[in-house]
């Protein structure tokens, strides 16, 4: 046998990522996080940081099993060295995370603060500015299997979005009374049986099964992460979208000018929220039925002129469409023409088909918003 003096300061190499992180962000902020859930009195806890250090570490380096999160702390020198664990003791038994995920931390927010604190460091440092923010989201596969599921009836309410759009069509006058949703009425899902957070995904080009959404912001300036905010997989990318934005300009203060994402952001709640606070959004159109092969009438509401002023449609004949009614539930203005008009008009037969019903036009109630963002971007269709 041979018996050996070193430190881990000695082992530890000069030149390592866990170095520089360690002289660059000083994490005894965490303490002040996470005081409400620790006792003084007792036995001693083993230190949060070290615990929170011990998660990013399995981030950084892609270790998702806890026990072996614990394993590899174990014989590398470089995680010890980061979490100020010697040589001669002990590394926190992997149940220690465990039991802090689902007993201390369950329901609380402390890691997005503890995130929120980083990203603020960041914009001290002038990493972040928050004048271009870029949102996308990826699909992560739920520890799950596919077969096992069941289906499960759920109330059938409209979002809160379409119940925002009722709210606010009342107030501009659009229907008499405020709207009242039918809340016996239900629908069937399919669930996860051994992970019920979780939602089935089934779109074109994707995996199907069982995911989550990871939703993330990222600031242009130099690509850092400012926002992360998980979801079934059974959303659609823009759901979420807008609150999240609003979430990091009200938390950081961003003096936001822009933000841009590919066409599945192309959401009438996403355009309005942002033209509200003065934001450009710089996102592709989605295709419309006109762009697709099997368009078969002749005119698209594209078509149609819009009158901002009258609240009107004008078709390429020059018939004119006053608003006609509004649909609950789905934030949809209706307009339609005299049915004298349509009777007599040349491109009856290319703008209805074989339709004997006047053709009617169904705009967003935030449409508006919408084709301004667009206008003021140079983005056509």
């Amino acid at each position: 046998m041979k018996m050996s003096f070193v430190t881990l300061e000695e082992l530890m190499p000069q030149e390592h990522f866990l170095r520089d992180l360690d002289r660059l962000v000083d994490f005894d902020f965490i303490y002040d996080k996470v005081a409400d859930f620790y006792s003084n009195t007792g036995r001693p806890s083993i230190d949060p940081v070290v615990l929170i250090k011990m998660l990013l570490i399995g981030y950084i380096y892609g270790i998702d099993s806890e026990r072996r999160l614990e394993q590899e702390i174990t014989v590398n020198i470089a995680y010890r060295w980061f979490l100020g664990i010697d040589l001669d003791e002990r590394v926190p038994d992997h149940s220690t995370i465990s039991q802090l995920r689902r007993r201390k931390f369950d329901g609380t927010t402390v890691f997005r603060d503890i995130f929120d604190e980083v990203v603020c460091k960041c914009i001290e440092t002038g990493l972040v500015d928050g004048k271009l923010l870029l949102a996308d989201s990826t699909h992560i596969r739920a520890n799950a299997r596919n077969d096992l599921r069941e289906v499960i009836e759920v109330p059938d309410t409209p979002t809160e979005y379409m119940q925002k759009l009722d709210r606010e069509a009342y107030e501009l006058g659009l229907i008499k009374e405020p709207v009242e949703y039918d809340t016996t009425k239900t629908k069937e899902i399919t669930k996860s049986v051994t992970d019920p957070e979780c939602g089935l995904m089934k779109r074109p080009g994707k995996p199907t099964g069982f995911h989550y959404l990871n939703h993330q912001t990222c600031d242009s300036k130099h690509g850092m992460i400012t926002d992360v905010f998980v979801t079934p997989g059974n959303y659609n990318d823009c759901t979420p979208h807008a609150d999240r934005i609003n979430y990091q300009i009200d938390k950081f203060g961003f003096n936001t000018e822009a933000v841009c994402a590919d066409k599945a952001y192309d959401s009438n709640e996403i355009h309005n929220e942002m033209f509200k606070r003065n934001i450009k959004t710089f996102i592709p159109y989605k295709l419309t039925p006109k762009s697709c092969a099997n368009y078969e009438k002749g005119f698209d509401k594209s078509d149609f002129e819009y009158n901002v002023e009258r609240d009107e449609y004008v078709c390429p004949n020059g018939i004119i469409f006053h608003f006609s009614s509004y649909k609950k539930g789905k934030g949809v203005k209706v307009y339609r023409p005299k049915q004298k008009d349509c009777i007599v008009c040349p491109f009856r037969s290319q703008c209805m088909g074989k339709s004997k019903s006047l053709r009617a036009i169904e705009v967003h109630l935030h449409e508006t918003a919408r084709r301004e963002q667009f206008k003021n971007n140079g983005i056509s269709e």
